[in-house]
């Protein structure tokens, strides 16, 4: 009884042993498995790593070939703006305008109608306003520009000197080329391409009823007036003092005969602020441009202290007063230049 015992007590202690070992086994694959699965994660974790890496390296290598081309740009744009610096500087000065005229309003009328009925079978007529104050460098787009009016006419148009814009009609065969500079001051720039030419907004500026308040200055000789519309005169004025004409001696005599002469255009100039104050007072509200003429720097003093808001228009018209033909004062006023390039 007790050897059976003994061989049942062995054969309990046998199957326990492999019953842990099996225990054993088992755990050891279990935490194989999860080694198994934390060497995926490492895998998966590198090559996310990896990935970022090589993303991260794209990312700089791809800024600093944009930073190279944004470099080479800006030295090509700068080069290209010497060429066409020198282009201009080697324009030569002898090129000049074939001809400069002074159209009445009605003739400048005629000729735009003459210009419009010009028609080409493509689309290469160029129509360029430039506003006052700008130039045709400031207009957007103005590359484009360059590539369908050549170099040396954009040069001349800068040779041409004007307060109130201008206006350019080109055609790429020259058969036209012609710039108009219009009496009263165009308010925006553009151009465009076509086969007429746009002669739509000076036609509206000369066709236009401004109020001008009128300023034709001279020492001893001056001239206010208003227009309604910009053809006949409102209201105006003459204005004559007695001015000494210039000394041609020297010493003591010439500088006391200056100095008389200075009180005397000082005189007319206050004469002349009070009869500009009278039509101001009346016609403020109705003036859209006041138009100086004549000797413009002594324009320029009269109303220098007047605080107007009122757009000014410096004229390089001759303008003769005469009292017999008043209405001609505002028809050499409103003249156009016309300049053949």
């Amino acid at each position: 009884m007790i050897e059976k015992d003994k061989v049942v007590g062995n054969i309990s202690s046998i199957f326990n042993r492999y019953s842990g070992k099996e225990d054993l086994e088992n755990e050891i694959n279990r935490l194989q498995s999860h080694i198994v699965e934390l060497e995926l994660d490492v895998r998966t974790a590198n090559l996310r790593y990896e990935k970022s890496i090589e993303s991260e390296k794209k990312a700089v290598a791809a800024k600093q070939e944009a930073e190279e081309k944004l470099n080479a740009l800006e030295v090509k744009v700068k080069t290209l703006e010497h060429e066409v610096d020198k282009e201009r500087a080697d324009v030569p000065a002898s090129i000049s305008f074939t001809c400069n005229d002074q159209f009445s309003k009605q003739r400048t009328e005629e000729f735009l109608r003459s210009l419009s009925t010009i028609r080409y079978t493509d689309s290469s007529l160029v129509s360029l306003y430039v506003a006052a104050g700008e130039s045709p460098e400031s207009i957007k787009d103005y590359e484009l520009l360059t590539e369908r009016v050549d170099n040396e006419t954009l040069a001349l148009t800068e040779k041409v000197v004007s307060t109130t814009g201008f206006v350019l009609f080109y055609s790429p065969d020259h058969m036209i080329n012609e710039l108009i500079v219009p009496p009263l001051p165009l308010d925006k720039s553009s151009w465009g391409t076509g086969n007429v030419f746009d002669i739509s907004a000076l036609s509206e500026l000369l066709n236009k009823d401004a109020g001008v308040c009128v300023l034709v200055a001279h020492a001893g000789e001056s001239f206010t007036g208003f227009s309604l519309d910009s053809q006949d005169f409102d209201s105006f004025q003459m204005i004559k003092t007695s001015v000494k004409a210039k000394h041609a001696k020297g010493g003591f005599s010439q500088r006391r005969f200056e100095r008389l002469r200075d009180e005397d255009i000082d005189h007319h100039i206050n004469k002349v602020k009070l009869a500009l104050k009278d039509i101001i007072d009346e016609f403020g509200n109705s003036i859209d441009y006041m138009i100086l003429a004549g000797d413009l720097p002594l324009a320029k003093e009269i109303t220098s202290d007047m605080l107007l808001d009122i757009t000014q228009v410096y004229s390089s018209s001759d303008v003769r007063i005469e009292k017999h033909n008043i209405s001609g004062i505002m028809k050499q006023l409103m003249t156009c230049r016309r300049y053949r390039l």
